[in-house]
């Protein structure tokens, strides 16, 4: 009968068990227990999360909450929603995990000795938490191969899976968006990535708006033969037509950069993140999330525009919005020509949602310019149609960097990455990441 009882009280137990909703907090705890050294790098750990948390755990038989239906992208970038923060703040408080120099130790005796069933909610929730899933059978052996693989395969598999996203991203966007006569070649959107000679640093360059990665493919191929990791991502909207860019908000942009900073940031060890106009905001932005960036630099950062779309464009939108309440659709004034530098890049036609996501962008980030503390560059042409170089200044002055610098060209044009003279825009770029490695 005792026999019976416990087979019994098992399986009830096994059954209640297996409707437990998965989280994040489950995925942490168990790859955490199941990992078999004690040295854990937590860049490591949230690339297994990762992987785990993109897993298809519907197919897995399981329930699992609402936070694991969205884009995870926030795991390996700035932890946004806090899920490692706060795993990590509860494994350093229970002594879990502890801090030695740049690594974590963990402290196996924390799921191995025996507690009491009450006393091990209070000194062990990790462990708990690490039960909890522990019946789930089909998880299990899937979190167990994550938590066994090597770092180098993990990395590599890290690497396959955002590589193949933000590619499919934009296939199924030029194709959704394609418009025939307007949009480029397809290979001017796609994202690219240029392998270095060392996984120490690896640079981020973003493109501006209403351009495409092509628009940086000079530097990239420059910083690239100095021997560095670069990648350059495909913003939300770009390379595909301005039809898809009205649909657009800067937050998308900001997803993009997100993906990017995962890209290359899963290849090397430091991350320089820089870019040209609304990518250099993007830069700044994303240098103002992520702490551990090793520098920034922002080339022609729009935080003052100067050309006249973007003064026409409360205007417009004064008139849209009439037209809309008096239910006028066809008079609306949803896009305004674009003369751009470089026609075989840029759209030749600027929506005018656009322009004001383009400024929200700014507004948001002016205000954290001063949370930028790592090395920082800025470069500008005085001569500049379309950023007004005192804008850039003044945003330059409200870095927090102690270690910062700006530089100003004298060329007539904006687009200062591409054309003659571009080459010492490239050098000097070149050469603020190399001071870095010293």
């Amino acid at each position: 009968m005792r026999r019976i009882s416990v087979r019994i009280m098992q399986r009830y137990m096994s059954d209640i068990y297996s409707l437990t909703t998965v989280n994040h907090d489950h995925l942490f705890a168990t790859i955490l227990r199941l990992m078999p050294t004690n040295a854990i790098d937590l860049y490591d750990l949230r690339r297994r999360t990762y992987l785990a948390a993109t897993l298809d755990l519907e197919d897995l038989g399981v329930y699992f909450h609402q936070a694991l239906q969205s884009d995870q992208i926030h795991l390996l970038a700035d932890d946004c929603y806090g899920k490692v923060r706060d795993f990590l703040s509860l494994s350093l408080d229970k002594g879990v995990l502890t801090r030695r120099q740049n690594r974590l130790i963990k402290n196996k005796t924390k799921f191995s000795s025996p507690l009491n069933f009450h006393r091990v909610r209070i000194d062990n929730p990790v462990e708990v938490i690490a039960n909890e899933v522990e019946p789930l059978p089909r998880l299990q052996r899937r979190l167990k191969r994550l938590a066994w693989m090597p770092k180098f395969w993990i990395r590599r598999q890290a690497g396959r899976h955002l590589l193949g996203m933000v590619e499919s991203e934009y296939q199924k966007d030029y194709k959704k968006f394609y418009v025939e006569g307007e949009s480029k070649p397809m290979d001017s959107g796609r994202p690219y990535l240029i392998r270095g000679r060392s996984r120490d640093v690896g640079v981020l360059v973003i493109h501006g708006y209403m351009a495409s990665p092509l628009e940086v493919k000079e530097l990239a191929g420059h910083l690239g033969r100095q021997g560095y990791w670069v990648f350059a991502p495909r913003l939300k909207g770009h390379g595909t037509s301005p039809d898809d860019l009205a649909t657009r908000t800067y937050k998308d942009w900001i997803r993009s950069v997100d993906q990017g900073y995962a890209v290359i940031r899963n290849q090397c060890r430091r991350v320089v993140v820089g870019g040209f106009s609304t990518g250099a905001g993007l830069a700044l932005d994303l240098a103002a999330r992520i702490g551990d960036i090793a520098g920034a630099f922002a080339v022609s950062p729009p935080l003052r525009l100067q050309d006249f779309s973007s003064r026409f464009v409360p205007a417009v939108d004064v008139w849209n919005r009439i037209m809309a309440k008096v239910h006028w659709d066809g008079a609306k004034k949803e896009f305004v020509e674009n003369r751009p530098e470089n026609p075989h890049i840029n759209y030749l036609r600027n929506p005018v949602a656009g322009i004001r996501e383009l400024e929200r962008l700014m507004d948001s980030l002016e205000q954290r310019l001063a949370d930028i503390v790592m090395p920082a560059l800025v470069m500008q042409s005085r001569l500049d149609p379309v950023v007004d170089h005192k804008g850039s200044r003044r945003g330059f002055e409200m870095l927090g960097s102690a270690d910062k610098q700006y530089v100003l060209f004298n060329f007539e044009r904006h687009g200062i990455l591409l054309g003659p003279g571009a080459e010492r825009v490239h050098q000097a770029i070149g050469e603020f990441i190399k001071n870095l490695e010293t």
